[in-house]
């Protein structure tokens, strides 16, 4: 029996940009986690194998490794296509992790084995800059009718894409990203060294670049203590915006109450600690962070852009939504949260909100579309 099980097995291959710590990488290593392995036998591509979510690689499945960090992918295109051609001739289907190169390769990869293809939409395509290069736009238009399905991260992120791209034939399906409720539960009780720290902790989590609006959560951390409201903020995450945000805060003399910690392996510590979880993004796709803030029971405070945020919140339910890039309003909000009881009014409603993207909930939606692909079910 064992052998028939092994044999009759689906094989995925998920193509990756990279291993860097971003919400799209760590959500597609979530997935391949908790897929049934009875069901699914598993593989990954790496174009660029490098990142902090290497250690994070699930044990036991095969890496296909491309290029190193330095090595661009339009100067090395042969060996790119002749590596993801060989690993997809032994798969049943071909999963692009993320949105443009991953999704080309998984697309190309389909014209030449003819194997079936999915692609998955992380962002809002009309706000990204990079889906608006004239390049990509193209690349876009054409590769992905090659496609099955694309899967999208929200519903405003299906919007977005559907609205940009009018002429792609191909369906889109929204499928929420997964979180590990009993990994974060398990996480949070880990000490961390600002337990003691006697005075509300503002948490921001995610890449250290433009999108993510810090240099704005700075902003309102900086007129909160203006306002004589005692707070530190805490960032977590890497990026190439650093430098940028260490000199801002130089420049604010912000040192003493700003902490830019870099990649962790456990965000959910700081969040047992944090008073409010503040996201300032001008743009998003879905807002994983979000939702496992939710999980920990923390008040939310997010900007209201475009995709994802207000979605998981429930137009303000389980959080305050505010304007992109008006810091005075998004401090005015986090002091709302301050100078109630935090963790006390509606922790019970927000977790209980957090359930609704649980593990157990979102992957059968992953694997009903896989063997629906693989099958030929089309929606």
């Amino acid at each position: 029996m064992e052998m028939n099980s092994s044999v009759s097995r689906k094989r995925l291959l998920f193509i990756m940009q990279s291993l860097q710590g971003g919400g799209a990488e760590r959500v597609t290593l979530d997935l391949i986690k908790n897929l049934d392995k009875e069901i699914f036998e598993t593989s990954i591509l790496v174009v660029n194998y490098f990142g902090d979510l290497i250690q994070s690689l699930p044990k036991n499945i095969e890496v296909i490794k491309v290029l190193s960090e330095k090595e661009k992918t339009y100067l090395h295109p042969f060996k790119v296509i002749r590596t993801v051609t060989k690993a997809a001739k032994n798969a049943d289907l071909i999963i692009g992790s993320l949105e443009m190169t991953p999704t080309y390769l998984s697309s190309l990869a389909s014209v030449i084995t003819k194997k079936p293809a999915i692609g998955w939409v992380h962002t809002d395509v009309q706000k990204h800059p990079k889906t608006n290069i004239k390049t990509h736009k193209f690349l876009i238009s054409k590769l992905y009718k090659k496609l099955k399905v694309i899967i999208a991260v929200s519903n405003g992120a299906k919007n977005s894409f559907e609205k940009m791209f009018p002429n792609i034939n191909v369906p889109v399906k929204r499928i929420y990203n997964p979180i590990r409720l009993e990994d974060i539960q398990r996480m949070l009780g880990e000490k961390n060294e600002l337990d003691d720290l006697n005075e509300p902790i503002i948490l921001g989590i995610g890449r250290l670049t433009e999108l993510k609006g810090f240099d704005v959560l700075i902003k309102a951390h900086q007129y909160l203590l203006e306002e004589k409201v005692k707070n530190t903020l805490l960032i977590l995450g890497e990026g190439e915006q650093r430098e940028y945000l260490e000199q801002m805060i130089h420049q604010l003399s912000l040192h003493k109450s700003v902490i830019l910690k870099g990649f962790v392996e456990n965000p959910y510590k700081y969040m047992r600690s944090a008073s409010v979880f503040a996201l300032s993004s001008r743009y998003e796709g879905f807002s994983v962070v979000i939702a496992e803030a939710l999980s920990a029971g923390l008040p939310v405070v997010s900007t209201d852009c475009p995709s994802g945020p207000s979605e998981i919140l429930e137009n303000g339910k389980y959080g305050i939504l505010t304007p992109v890039n008006d810091y005075k309003e998004l401090a005015k909000n986090i002091m709302k949260v301050l100078k109630t009881d935090p963790k006390g009014i509606d922790e019970k409603s927000r977790k209980e909100r957090a359930n609704d993207f649980s593990v157990e909930k979102i992957i059968p939606e992953f694997e009903n579309l896989f063997n629906q692909v693989i099958h030929n079910r089309m929606l």
